[in-house]
């Protein structure tokens, strides 16, 4: 009798102690985060782009906040998501070039989330290498990804880690998905969430399309969009780069420049064989035409899909208990300086475009005009999410601001991009609200650093730094960015920085 008594108590426990589990994981916000791929701030309506609409994207600029410097700690593919991922700079957290392999044994958002209760899934391009830690569920292409019938990983298949020695092999296997690439990858989370998450759980989905990364194939129905438009050009677009860092390596910039690159060399053949006494300005303005046309169309594409997502969340009455973020990688050079690509510590390619938006919590229609980074989307989401941020992670909660109970979070931002061959060089530079200034460590000369005045020179055309009447603004922010290096604790190898000149 009393064993009876016994085992009735202890199931009635249970139960009671599952439905306050229950309980409390109900009150977790759910979270989803798109992250794209290259895309440009300015390549949204809702930042001001005249040129293409994105009323999904806008839709979430309009129902919450849009941050209008919203930095990249480091403008590449690989450590920018790492960054994302870790809340740390690439130096914490082991990311810090193209194509370099994240230890997935780290502590990450995803990790602290699934311990404490969330289902967490991933769904789309990946980039980092090992084979994805801290997801329930994961649905993802290892490197760029095709545009067309991609081919996807999941838990279920055999993963071998991407490296230039394996990576015909590790891209082998996996599950082939019909269709454009975008579409039926968004068609995956959708069905995830329609079909196969666990309802009692509160959830974490990472959607992250590969576009509007190129190649530039866009889908079916957007392969003639713009095409008898003409898109107005940035006034920077000719730019000579006189007096600043890429002047020395104009000629070799094939990674950055629109009529150098090789992702462009058969468009620039085509034109200079129908027009061959072209000018080289010429030529420049005819790739550029081809190039944003090829871009906006896939910017369409996010923006169609994205619009998917936040419908089904509506339909699912989903919407009022999931926080909603928008944002990518990096920013991306649209033709200012007559640029193709990121990597540098330019405005363009330094700002991605960053849109929260949660129901009842952060107040709709909202600008935020401070610096905040990728490093604080991790500690961002471990707030919302009720968990305590780890000491070792560097960034910080927006949460503050996103409610309106804090005006900023940092009155500067740290940047290093690490070198990559002979045409992308280091640099390792510091934001503040009206100035920059970086330095090269692998450049020469007058080309090692360059300093700019953000709110007389947006276009950033006029290199500071050597001015005399400027040396004591050169000699502040340089002693700023010692201190910032020490604060984030990089171990750089940058003497000319590092040391002050006697």
């Amino acid at each position: 009798m009393k064993l009876t008594s016994h085992s009735s108590f202890k199931s009635i426990l249970q139960v009671v102690l599952l439905s306050i589990t229950t309980i409390v994981l109900a009150k977790k916000p759910n979270i989803l985060v798109i992250f794209s791929d290259d895309h440009a701030k300015h390549a949204l309506s809702c930042y001001g782009n005249t040129d293409i609409q994105t009323p999904a994207l806008d839709r979430i600029a309009e129902e919450g906040m849009r941050f209008e410097h919203a930095l990249t700690p480091n403008s590449f593919c690989t450590p920018a998501r790492a960054a994302a991922l870790t809340g740390k700079y690439s130096h914490r957290n082991g990311v810090t070039h193209l194509n370099q392999r994240f230890d997935g044994s780290q502590q990450t958002f995803p990790k602290l989330l699934q311990k404490a209760g969330y289902e967490t899934t991933l769904f789309g391009k990946w980039h980092l290498l090992s084979r994805p830690a801290g997801f329930d569920y994961f649905c993802v292409q290892k490197m760029q990804g095709k545009p067309w019938n991609p081919n996807v990983f999941e838990p279920h298949h055999t993963w071998i880690d991407w490296s230039p020695k394996t990576k015909k092999e590790a891209l082998q296997g996996g599950r082939i998905i019909k269709g454009y690439n975008n579409d039926v990858i968004t068609t995956e989370a959708l069905n995830w969430l329609k079909e196969k998450r666990d309802t009692t759980q509160p959830f974490c989905l990472l959607l992250h399309p590969k576009p509007p990364h190129e190649p530039y194939v866009p889908p079916t129905e957007y392969e003639d969009f713009l095409k008898d438009v003409t898109i107005p050009e940035p006034s920077t677009l000719l730019d000579d780069y006189k007096g600043r860092t890429p002047e020395a390596i104009a000629d070799i910039m094939r990674n950055n420049r629109i009529i150098l690159h090789p992702s462009l060399k058969g468009v620039r053949k085509e034109i200079e064989k129908e027009n061959p006494s072209i000018s080289r300005d010429e030529l420049t303005r005819e790739m550029y035409q081809h190039y944003i046309k090829g871009y906006y169309r896939l910017v369409k594409s996010v923006d169609d899909n994205v619009g998917r997502v936040l419908l089904y969340l509506d339909e699912s009455g989903l919407s009022e208990n999931t926080l909603v973020i928008y944002t990518s990688d990096q920013g991306f050079s649209l033709g200012e300086h007559g640029f193709y690509n990121k990597q540098w510590m330019y405005e363009n390619p330094l700002h991605q475009p960053l849109l929260v938006r949660f129901p009842g919590k952060i107040k709709p229609g909202q600008v935020h005009q401070s610096m905040v980074n990728h490093i604080d989307l991790a500690p961002t989401l471990l707030d919302y999410a009720g968990l305590p941020i780890p000491k070792d992670i560097q960034g910080h909660s927006l949460k503050g601001i996103l409610e309106d109970e804090k005006d900023r979070v940092r009155d500067e931002s740290y940047y290093h991009f690490y070198q990559h061959g002979t045409t992308l060089p280091e640099m390792i530079g510091i934001r503040t609200d009206t100035h920059k200034l970086i330095h090269y460590p692998g450049m020469k000369g007058k080309y090692q650093w360059e300093m700019f005045d953000l709110f007389n020179d947006p276009d950033e055309m006029n290199n500071l730094y050597h001015q005399p009447k400027h040396r004591k603004l050169r000699e502040n922010m340089s002693e700023q960015l010692r201190n910032l290096i020490r604060k984030v604790g990089d171990p750089v190898q940058a003497p000319n920085l590092i040391y002050k000149a006697k």
